[in-house]
């Protein structure tokens, strides 16, 4: 996945994150508690499987390519 490509799932991903906590949907917690599992997969390892499978997802919906 290309950066502008990271850049704008990232920002609509840090934009629904802080609209659900707003709304109280979830509770800051939850979001530190989660941020805090995914910073834990990454340091092991895991990331790499759900990076591909989104990078996978990303291509096919907007139809490019990685060169």
């Amino acid at each position: 996945m290309g950066n502008g490509a990271a850049l704008i799932l990232i920002a609509f991903l840090a934009l629904a994150t802080f609209l659900l906590v707003r709304s109280g949907e979830i509770k800051a917690w939850h979001v530190a508690l989660v941020g805090v599992l995914a910073i834990y997969l990454d340091r092991i390892g895991w990331t790499d499987p759900i990076v591909y499978a989104v990078t996978w997802i990303v291509q096919g919906l907007t139809h490019t390519t990685t060169t």
